[in-house]
C-alpha cells in the first residue's frame, strides 16, 4: 500500500552530456526512446542512478525525456539550468569556473591580497 507521506529520496545529477562518445550514445538511446531526433550543440542531461532520463539543448531548449520514467521535475530543473547557462557571459562559460584566471584582491585598501584582517568592534 502506498502512503502519500512516504518520501522517496532520489539524487538527480545535472551535467553536460555531449562530451564523450559514450555520452553521445546515451543521448541517441534517449532520443530513440522518445522517438525524436537527437539534440545538437551543447546539451545538459539529468541522470538518476547513472541513467540519462532527460536532456535539453542549451541553445534551442528542445527536450528529450524517457517516456517510461517520471521526468517532469528533472525537465523543470534542466530548463532552469539551461536558462542560467544561456545568460552567463561567454567568457565565464568557456573557462568552466569563475575563479580560474582571477587574482586574489585585498579585502581592504592597503592590505595584502589573501590576508585575513580582523576588524575591531566599535564600542
Amino acid at each position: 500500500m502506498f502512503n502519500s507521506e512516504t518520501q522517496i529520496n532520489t539524487t538527480v545529477t545535472i551535467r553536460r552530456v555531449d562530451l564523450t562518445e559514450a555520452d553521445r550514445a546515451r543521448l541517441a538511446t534517449l532520443a530513440e526512446l522518445d522517438t525524436r531526433d537527437t539534440l545538437e550543440g551543447p546539451v545538459l542531461g539529468a541522470e538518476v542512478e547513472g541513467r540519462l532520463i532527460a536532456a535539453i539543448a542549451v541553445e534551442g531548449g528542445r527536450i528529450l525525456a524517457d517516456p517510461f520514467r517520471p521526468t517532469s521535475e528533472a525537465q523543470a530543473m534542466l530548463k532552469l539550468r539551461a536558462s542560467q547557462v544561456r545568460t552567463q557571459p561567454a567568457r565565464r562559460r568557456q573557462r568552466g569556473s569563475r575563479l580560474i584566471g582571477r587574482r586574489a584582491r585585498p579585502a581592504l585598501g592597503g592590505s595584502p591580497a589573501g590576508q585575513i584582517i580582523t576588524l575591531r568592534r566599535a564600542s
